[in-house]
């Protein structure tokens, strides 16, 4: 498989945004910026900070290493954006199903094909993400010695400052479940909406009724953090990143006012497992 380098056309307007005056209380280049701050921009609605009550969403409150951020970004920027009109690559790689232990075999479980940092990337997600997720999931993400081969894609995409993605659920006649993101140099604000007329289905039943209630959540994702989507996360539920220069985020504590977040340029890293038969590309995917 072939590595393949796609445009994506981005949503750079929010319709319905409240505008308001917010004053400046830190005059710096920090990211992190009082509610009150100027200029006159749009006030959207606050994100949080833990993952959402969303069955099959994982948020753990692990990072990456910067010296590992630093190396990847690096990578990526140098061999895929650095002086091209670009925005998105695709990479693929696949899973063997007879490897053993030494590092090679190692490697080829997680992906024949990929360059180098992103093993390195998946072999850091693997270690940290071993008891952060339900075991069953983890086996999705990490198959196990001895389990099939699988085609897996990566896809990097970088976001200047205003940049989104619009709401949507990932192809379901060409990706399976399990989903892991990683975001670096960045973070941003991404959605969740339920799908119109997508039931219930009895995990969620048993949380709390404002999973019932409540069709939305904002959750901001802050540079190194790492997000899994499954199940009802990945199937019935949309993701999209509004496009805007600043986030409004929860306070720490929660019980300070909201902050508001300048968006920097960010790279997204993002793991999939393609259908069988579904490893020919013929265009950007969402």
């Amino acid at each position: 498989m072939s590595t393949s380098q796609v445009a994506m056309i981005f949503m750079t307007q929010n319709a319905g945004d409240e505008v308001t005056c917010l004053s400046p209380v830190d005059s710096g280049d920090s990211d992190m910026d009082s509610l009150f701050d100027e200029p006159c921009i749009p006030v959207h609605p606050i994100a949080i900070r833990t993952a959402p009550p969303i069955p099959g969403l994982f948020f753990p409150p692990v990072f990456l290493p910067r010296e590992l951020e630093d190396e990847i970004a690096t990578q990526c920027m140098h061999l895929y954006f650095e002086g091209r009109n670009v925005n998105q690559v695709m990479l693929f790689g696949r899973t063997t199903s007879d490897a053993g232990g030494d590092a090679d075999d190692k490697d080829a479980r997680m992906g024949k094909g990929l360059p180098p940092f992103l093993i390195s990337l998946l072999h850091y997600l693997s270690d940290v993400l071993r008891h952060s997720i339900p075991d069953a999931l983890y086996n999705v993400l990490f198959p196990p010695r001895g389990a099939p081969s699988r085609a897996r894609q990566a896809i990097v995409n970088l976001y200047h400052p205003g940049e989104g993605i619009t709401p949507h659920v990932d192809l379901l006649n060409r990706f399976d479940d399990g989903i892991i993101g990683v975001s670096l140099r960045s973070g941003c604000v991404m959605t969740f909406e339920r799908v119109a007329g997508k039931p219930t289905c009895e995990q969620e039943r048993c949380h709390s009724d404002m999973v019932e209630s409540q069709t939305r959540w904002d959750l901001h994702l802050p540079e190194r953090s790492i997000l899994v989507l499954s199940k009802d996360a990945r199937y019935g539920w949309t993701h999209g990143i509004p496009g805007r220069t600043h986030d409004l985020v929860e306070s720490e504590d929660k019980e300070q006012e909201p902050r508001l977040v300048r968006r920097g340029t960010r790279l997204s890293i993002t793991f999939r497992w393609l259908l069988p038969g579904a490893d020919i590309v013929g265009g950007p995917d969402p």
